[in-house]
């Protein structure tokens, strides 16, 4: 899965220290992608088109629409005029800048100036891309993910991973124990995996899970009934209950692209504790959360623990919700993402940049040409919100071609 060269990016995931020149790390980086191209036919499958925007025609003024894929050049050669009604963002689904030739802008994660210079210059038949930071604004539904009526919370802590050497979590581990000994209070942990998890099968789960697995035993020994493993989670209906029954969302990967389980714990109204050292090199000195949303740990177990215990013992200073909706939600990703294309604030009347979601004319736009409100579209109330498979998008994107008459 994914194209380019992993193992390259793998030296990232368990050391926050790299010996290497910036140029070089960017490099590395850059070297996979996980975004689907036109050979990877078994993918086709699950690729998505998220439209932020539906193309328009509304009193005589054309708007183009906006969208983000990790299949842009594989839609662009299927559908050659889809580059006419709408422009398109790319997502490598990674740390890396997407390969895409054909896309408008990119994701780019965070804003790093020292990297997107060094992007344009190694890569100048690529260099004009807009670069979008979207860590800073998600399109997590912060209505769906939000914090449920709860009396009790009885997780301590909650971690979403995989078992996979990414998440880290044999450290996690080790900063249980060192808790249970150092404050004498042994800890509650969830542990969500995507994997298909089950104690009695576990020669079923893939080698290098079996391996992180072991770790994790090894580490714990008497104390692995602390912690409650459950897999293939339902996303909107049981996530949300997880997260609002936790005191505390742990994350323990140094490279990712970008992690989603900060943002939904944070919209839960969650607290976060991830390395200090998360994603450095892709995001120099961009903020990884607000600030009052939760903290940041060395790459140490025992600071870990101690960062675990400084959290549960003041879960009433954080504000992670609110600092999270202020900055970042799909709001903002919306405003974020509409703000880095010229043809909008020339085009929409009324523009004020960061205002684009309260902007009545594309409301009523929105209304005119599909009977759904600016907001009802962006939060997924429409069928062509999101369309998944390559099959389906096909047949709908021919619609959309249209609209421009």
């Amino acid at each position: 899965m994914g194209i380019g060269n992993y193992e390259r990016q793998s030296q990232y995931f368990n050391s926050p220290e790299i010996y290497k020149s910036l140029e070089e790390i960017y490099s590395d980086l850059d070297s996979w992608t996980n975004e689907i191209f036109e050979q990877e036919s078994d993918r086709f499958e699950n690729v998505n088109f998220h439209i932020l925007l539906p193309p328009l025609f509304y009193e005589g003024k054309f708007i183009k629409g906006l969208y983000f894929s990790e299949s842009v050049d594989l839609l662009n050669k299927l559908l050659p005029q889809l580059s006419e009604v709408f422009f398109s963002m790319a997502d490598s689904l990674w740390c890396a800048y997407p390969w895409s030739n054909t896309a408008d802008a990119y994701f780019c994660l965070y804003d790093n100036p020292s990297r997107a210079d060094w992007f344009k210059k190694t890569y100048p038949q690529r260099a004009n891309k807009i670069l979008i930071p979207a860590a800073n604004a998600d399109f997590i539904n912060e209505y769906l993910i939000a914090p449920q009526p709860i009396n009790i919370k009885d997780i301590d802590i909650i971690c979403v991973a995989k078992l996979s050497p990414v998440y880290n979590l044999p450290i996690i581990a080790q900063a249980l124990n060192i808790y249970q000994k150092k404050y004498n209070k042994p800890l509650k942990m969830t542990l969500i995996l995507e994997d298909n998890f089950d104690f009695n099968s576990i020669e079923l789960l893939s080698n290098e899970a079996q391996l992180e697995w072991r770790k994790i035993q090894t580490i714990l020994v008497n104390n692995l009934d602390n912690i409650k493993i459950v897999s293939q989670v339902d996303y909107y209906q049981e996530m949300p209950l997880y997260y609002s029954r936790s005191k505390v969302c742990l994350l323990g990967s140094l490279l990712e692209g970008k992690n989603r389980s900060l943002s939904e714990a944070m919209s839960c109204n969650i607290p976060v504790i991830c390395f200090g050292q998360f994603n450095q090199y892709v995001r120099g000195k961009a903020e990884l959360f607000p600030t009052g949303s939760g903290l940041l740990s060395e790459f140490d177990p025992e600071a870990l623990a101690d960062n675990i215990h400084t959290t549960l013992d003041n879960l009433t200073v954080f504000q992670p919700r609110f600092n999270y909706l202020k900055y970042q939600g799909r709001k903002n990703f919306f405003n974020t993402c509409l703000d880095s294309f010229p043809h909008y604030y020339n085009t929409v009347p009324d523009y004020i940049k960061g205002q684009l979601y309260n902007n009545l004319w594309l409301d009523l736009a929105l209304q005119y040409n599909y009977q759904i409100s600016l907001h009802d579209f962006l939060y997924g109330r429409s069928p062509r919100s999101h369309l998944q498979g390559l099959v389906n998008i096909y047949k709908i994107l021919n619609q959309w071609i249209k609209i421009k008459g």
